[in-house]
């Protein structure tokens, strides 16, 4: 029997081929990533080819592009290999979802007479009178923030109701063969009636319908594609008067999204089109060559049937085989679409690789905005690499956390870095969940309860080979300066309130960051309040300053008259709000001419009150229990002049006033 078994199936010409297709595909979606060194995300807007010839894409398929690029310049043959399993893993889900609604809802009507058939009837009448796109373009829309969810249920949501009629059918005819009817003599369940019988007698047909609306499916999905209709979102570039300057660019590397705007390509450029419809239709002939070699396998009076027997260790062969590819490929794209930052910066990292290898990351952002999910979850993924010496750099976001909607783009920063200072931060420990609560615990929750609109950015990246984060609010839009500013040390999760180190550092930092390169210091500045003073104006008495300042200028660019002044204010230790530099009041630029001097020496405002008070300031202030010491750094006539003043608060009477040499340490009382 099963020789001839054999001979029959080799004879199914059609079944054959059907096989060897779906082989093919399958291996294609699991190894598809490997067989491309391209990126499928990469953009060029400029094609530079090693020849030292150029072309402005889209491109015919070439000797270093087979199958041609897409307007956006993107390797047409990595992203039908990288998109195959996008693609398999909707239509496997979809395909489930809808022999399960077929099945269930055919045996139930088919095998219980009365209100429940009438009921299904009724149902699968209804759904199968609406057109399929229809309907699923409507799901897609309905659900277009769910991604490749919603992709899922808006295919398998149609489609179902032929399947369920024909299940019905099948059933009907099933029950009144005489193996069913002596079941049910004999006092069968009818569980195990419907398992034995009824599905095993279900199972052949099943095999051709299963097969037919993979097919069904695949092309419902070009379809929604063809219609601009994508599966995490698409963007579109606008200039000043909302009017597109570059095609719109799909997300996801998936092959329905790539005959989105075919007929823009109608007349030219027709292989932008062309290639990714030859292959859905291939994909779909397949599917339907494997579904008439199933129905001639299955056809009792076809010389080609095969034996239930074969029919039956086929079957599960094939289920098999979609379960752990459906299984595999939607826990795949589950987790895709939520990524963790370590397998968005690995991910990252390897897309990198492919595009230009040896560049080295240096900066990572972990974006959160009041439109998007809140603080509940990241709304981007931002990955800033370059070559290490080199200038430009290319940025890889993954919107919502989903890999699937990964970009690549030459000389985009979206975050406003000023990446020309910046280096790899190597050795850092403290993961951004830590750094962002610090920041929300100095003021972020506060600016965040403020404010309607707003977007958090924690940037992790290093300057000197020192690692940090620097954690900013702004307005939604993202522009202006920051509300709340925090720099975190990478490695120690220090912040400006807790050493005097970071309180440099930072200030530094966001001076660069204002003026846009190299600074010098022009100034400093930095106060201290007596823990007597009642609050608000409360201080921390000696042991760290209520308010530090600084002023800089480019240190680059000597025909820059640019100064910023920044201070930072950190609140007594009853109060609920932390004052952090960035805002308006706290980070001014002016225009001075003549520029200001650089500080001749560098001045440490905290070391210069410590050496202070121990030559005698602390015995000064010893008078009085609310008092007030200042410590100003300034040049003055070409020399740098550090003076420190103790006097009463809120009277402006002078306790005692000191200089302090920087060069040798010495203090020197000058005042009362």
């Amino acid at each position: 029997m099963m020789r001839a078994d054999a001979f029959r199936a080799l004879r199914n010409v059609a079944l054959l081929f059907g096989l060897a297709g779906v082989l093919a595909l399958a291996f294609v979606a699991v190894f598809g990533s490997r067989l491309t060194p391209s990126d499928p995300q990469a953009q060029r807007l400029i094609l530079f080819f090693p020849d030292g010839t150029f072309e402005v894409p889209p491109s015919p398929p070439n000797a270093y592009y087979p199958l041609g690029t897409d307007p956006l310049g993107r390797d047409q043959l990595a992203r039908l290999l990288w998109g195959a399993r996008l693609t398999f893993t909707v239509v496997l889900l979809a395909l489930g979802l809808r022999t399960a609604l077929s099945l269930v809802l055919g045996v139930a009507a088919g095998w219980r007479r009365g209100p429940i058939e009438q009921g299904v009837t009724i149902i699968t009448n209804a759904v199968a009178g609406v057109p399929q796109l229809l309907l699923a373009l409507l799901i897609a829309v309905l659900l277009r923030d769910q991604a490749v969810l919603g992709f899922v249920i808006a295919l398998g949501c149609v489609g179902w109701a032929e399947g369920a009629q024909f299940v019905r059918s099948e059933v009907m005819r099933i029950r009144r063969t005489p193996y069913i009817e002596a079941a049910t003599a004999i006092g069968g369940r009818t569980t195990d009636i419907l398992k034995r019988h009824v599905l095993r007698g279900l199972a052949p047909q099943l095999f051709g319908l299963v097969a037919l609306e993979a097919g069904a499916t695949l092309l419902l999905l070009a379809e929604l594609g063809f219609l601009g209709v994508f599966m995490s979102g698409y963007i579109v570039q606008v200039d000043n008067n909302n009017r597109p300057i570059l095609p719109v660019r799909d997300r996801a590397p998936e092959w329905g999204q790539m005959l989105a705007g075919a007929t823009q390509y109608a007349f030219s450029n027709q292989y932008v089109a062309f290639v990714p419809g030859v292959v859905v239709a291939a994909a779909v002939f397949i599917f339907n060559v494997l579904g008439e070699g199933a129905r001639m396998a299955t056809d009792p009076f076809s010389s080609l049937s095969l034996s239930p027997r074969a029919l039956g260790a086929l079957g599960r062969a094939l289920l098999v085989f979609a379960l752990v590819l459906g299984t595999s490929f939607g826990v795949a794209e589950a987790r895709a679409t939520q990524l963790s930052f370590e397998d968005a910066m690995r991910l990252a990292r390897e897309a990198s690789d492919r595009f230009e290898p040896g560049d080295e990351m240096i900066a990572a952002v972990v974006r959160f905005a009041s439109e998007a999910h809140a603080m509940g979850r990241p709304s981007k993924y931002n990955f800033y690499f370059r070559q290490p010496g080199g200038v430009g750099f290319v940025r890889i976001g993954f919107p919502d956390g989903d890999q699937n909607a990964m970009d690549i783009k030459r000389f985009d920063d979206e975050d406003g870095l000023l990446y020309s200072l910046m280096t790899a931060p190597k050795d850092w420990t403290v993961p951004w969940s830590d750094a962002l609560a610090k920041a929300e615990s100095q003021g972020g929750t506060a600016y965040r309860s403020s404010n309607r609109g707003w977007l958090v950015r924690a940037v992790l990246t290093a300057r000197e080979g020192r690692a940090y984060y620097r954690v900013a609010y702004t307005p939604q839009a993202g522009a202006g300066l920051p509300g709340v500013d925090v720099v975190v040390d990478a490695r120690t999760a220090d912040t400006a309130n807790e050493t005097a180190d970071m309180r440099a550092f930072g200030i530094r930092i966001r001076a660069e960051n204002l003026l846009g390169g190299v600074v010098v210091q022009t100034g400093a500045s930095a106060n201290w309040r007596s823990e007597s003073a009642p609050p608000p104006q409360r201080g921390f008495g000696a042991k760290r300053p209520l308010s530090i300042g600084a002023s800089f200028i480019r240190a680059d660019l000597p025909a820059d008259l640019r100064v910023v002044f920044l201070s930072q204010t950190s609140a007594p230790p009853d109060a609920t709000v932390i004052a952090q530099v960035g805002g308006s009041p706290s980070a001014n630029i002016v225009v001075n001419n003549p520029r200001p001097v650089p500080l001749s020496t560098p001045v440490d405002v905290e070391k210069v009150f410590a050496a202070v008070e121990a030559a005698g300031g602390r015995d000064a202030r010893s008078s009085t229990e609310d008092w007030i010491a200042t410590v100003n750094a300034t040049m003055s006539n070409g020399a740098l002049a550090v003076v420190v003043n103790y006097s009463i608060a809120n009277r402006g009477t002078f306790l005692a006033q000191y200089r302090y040499d920087a060069v040798t340490g010495a203090v020197t009382r000058f005042g009362p």
